[in-house]
């Protein structure tokens, strides 16, 4: 990692849960020694990526994090083409839809929508990055990337819920294979008690993987019916979300996703 990306990792050490966070504490975090992580820290300042709270001096997000997200927002067309289509698909199933753009092993927000007149809904943190291998977008991801990538997955720590033993490998490529040939992936209760959601894969121009779409809904909302349902209409939106976002979906996944749609029935993963 060059250093330059190493001084910009420290960013993704803060959360709504830790807004400030000082030097012995980035420290701790990174794992860095204290002449390195202060001298990423006041290079970040200097660019404006970072300030320091004047009561305490501890570390904060900065002004030109919040010009280049204003930025990006107007000028990356593919945000606004990616927020109409899912805020049809909310409105089609009622239920909140979110896309995520994968960065290594992260699922980071992209955008989302939500239509529904349910008095019960799911609760949403656009801040969250949740352990892939303990969600259905993140297996969606998984189930369409190559085995290293998998493999990778799997060796990394950071992919699974670290309240959870290793995850068996032999499991999880099984399952994988199971979600690949379903063309999505859900999840009931596994991440949070009462939410389930099913979730799909987004391609780049060469179709690799690299972001999901998913739509999240309370559990008690419905079993596999209308789990099915909601897949299906996802499945429908899936290749306009993909060219939204400059890619092509793969010929074989095509075919699953035009076959599932036609089904009124579908197998259960593991």
């Amino acid at each position: 990692m060059s250093t330059i990306a190493r001084a910009l990792a420290l960013l993704d050490h803060f959360s709504p849960d830790h807004p400030r966070l000082g030097l012995t504490e980035m420290m701790r975090l990174s794992g860095r020694d204290k002449a390195t992580v202060h001298r990423h820290l006041t290079a970040l300042v200097q660019a404006g990526y970072l300030e320091q709270a004047p009561d305490t001096r501890a570390y904060r997000l900065g002004p030109a994090l919040t010009r280049l997200a204003d930025m990006r927002r107007h000028t990356v067309p593919e945000i606004e083409m990616v927020g109409a289509l899912i805020d049809d698909l909310s409105r089609v199933v009622g239920e909140l839809v979110h896309v995520n753009r994968l960065h290594g092993f992260d699922l980071i927000h992209l955008c989302h929508a939500e239509h529904h007149n349910h008095p019960v809904r799911v609760s949403f943190d656009a801040t969250e990055r949740p352990p892939v291998l303990a969600t259905a977008s993140g297996r969606a991801f998984l189930a369409f990337s190559a085995p290293e990538v998998v493999a990778a997955a799997l060796a990394d720590p950071g992919t699974w819920d670290r309240k959870d033993a290793a995850p068996d490998g032999v499991a999880v490529c099984e399952t994988l294979a199971t979600i690949a040939a379903h063309g999505f992936a859900y999840n009931r209760d596994t991440l949070r008690l009462g939410v389930s959601s099913v979730a799909i894969p987004v391609f780049d121009a060469d179709g690799t993987p690299v972001a999901t779409c998913s739509i999240a809904y309370p559990t008690g909302r419905g079993g596999a019916d209308f789990r099915d349902r909601l897949a299906r209409h996802l499945m429908a939106f899936a290749p306009k979300m993909t060219v939204a976002m400059g890619g092509v979906v793969p010929a074989r996944v095509q075919k699953i996703w035009a076959a599932q749609g036609n089904s009124t029935k579908m197998a259960d993963q593991a």
